[in-house]
């Protein structure tokens, strides 16, 4: 997979102070902070990354929730960032393409 940018602050990607969610959609795209160590309340990881076939698998809470965001941001370009340790900084990965499928969004990487 290729890595477009290394050690990013979520303050920096975001461009707001403070801010608590995973996620954040601008005017031109939708931008996803995966960190790998997180987890649900069932134990289950919340968003996986399958390193080995160059995707990621994102998940909005439950497969409707995912249709909704999908649906409604799928004209815009989306930018994946991953924090793979329990380190504070991200890095942005080329993405190839975004769709939602059983599993809720998958998204594509190069």
């Amino acid at each position: 997979m290729k890595v477009l940018k290394r050690g990013l602050k979520k303050e920096d990607i975001v461009n707001v102070k403070r801010y608590n969610k995973w996620y954040i959609v601008t005017e031109d795209d939708v931008r996803i902070l995966v960190n790998e160590t997180s987890r649900t309340d069932q134990d289950d990881d919340s968003n996986k990354v399958d390193w080995k076939n160059s995707k990621a698998y994102i998940s909005m809470g439950n497969f409707e929730s995912s249709k909704k965001f999908y649906e409604k941001n799928k004209e815009l370009e989306l930018k994946l960032y991953i924090k793979a340790d329990i380190g504070t900084l991200y890095n942005e990965y080329k993405v190839n393409d975004w769709s939602l499928t059983e599993r809720g969004i998958e998204v594509d990487l190069v």
